[in-house]
Order: C-alpha cells, then sequence, then structure tokens
C-alpha cells in the first residue's frame, strides 16, 4: 500500500520511514524502521514505525504486527546490555487518549527500578467485579463467533 504524497510530508512516522532522521536509526528492513524516541521514556527508547502507513496495531495486517513484535523482540534483548536497563517494555498505543501520532508505531522502552514509571497502573479490583467483566467479555466474544460461523 503506498502512502499519498500529503500524508508522507505530514505524518512523522511516513518521513522517519522515509529516512529523514538517519541519525537516529538504529534498524531499518523492508517493513520497518527504528530510530531513538523523539520523547523517552528513559535514555535509549525506541520506536519502530511500519514502512506503509497504518493507522495501528488494530487495523494492521497479522503478519506486519508479528514482524514488528519480532524486532521488538530482537532491539529489545541488544537494548539490555547496550543500555544497562533492568527491562524494557513494548508498547504500542492504539487511538486517543493515548496515541497521538496515529500511524502504526511500537515503543520498546528500557525500563529500571525506580525510574518514573516504576509504580502500579490501575487500582486494585474486587474478584466479583473481575468475573462480572469477564463474562461480559466471554459473551461478547461467543456472539462474535456465532456471527462467523453463520452461513
Amino acid at each position: 500500500m503506498g502512502v499519498s504524497e500529503t500524508a508522507a510530508q505530514t505524518c512523522l512516522a511516513c518521513r522517519t520511514a522515509a529516512g529523514a532522521f538517519p541519525q537516529d536509526e538504529v534498524y531499518r528492513d523492508e517493513r520497518v524502521v527504528a530510530v531513538v524516541a523523539h520523547h523517552a521514556i528513559n535514555p535509549g527508547h525506541l520506536v519502530i514505525v511500519s514502512r506503509e502507513h497504518v493507522r495501528n496495531a488494530l487495523t494492521m495486517e497479522p503478519d506486519l504486527l508479528c514482524h514488528m513484535i519480532l524486532v521488538a523482540q530482537t532491539l529489545g534483548r541488544e537494548l539490555l546490555a547496550a543500555v544497562g536497563c533492568d527491562a524494557v517494555m513494548f508498547v504500542f498505543n492504539n487511538e486517543a487518549p493515548c496515541q497521538t501520532l496515529f500511524h502504526a508505531h511500537l515503543h520498546v522502552a528500557p525500563r529500571n527500578t525506580g525510574d518514573a514509571m516504576d509504580h502500579r497502573l490501575g487500582t486494585e479490583v474486587a474478584a466479583e467485579a473481575r468475573a462480572r467483566m469477564a463474562e461480559q467479555i466471554r459473551n461478547y466474544l461467543h456472539r462474535n463467533e456465532t456471527k462467523e460461523q453463520s452461513p
């Protein structure tokens, strides 16, 4: 799928994929480019962008999604040694409020004990509420499975 000339000029990720920031690149192949993040969680934070203009991980083809994860796994292993971090976090943001760049990209962020993100996210959910939510999701999934199996 090609990218329109307008998208290529206005989309930061399209410009990145086209090679606009060669000094920031750490990896490039026929499907993705990885660069040092412009806004980093910690030093060494990378962003993997698809070379194809795809809105987010929820809209991309499964093989591209898998490819991005495999590249992240390889780069994540290297980051552990390259920057001396404790761990690596992979994050896809899919639509607002988290996503601000509407072009598929995967964050590969070095993490350290005690860094700014070293805290529990969310609030504790009671067992009854978890069970209700699981049932709601299972019911929805079952309805969709039934629709897909209908002639």
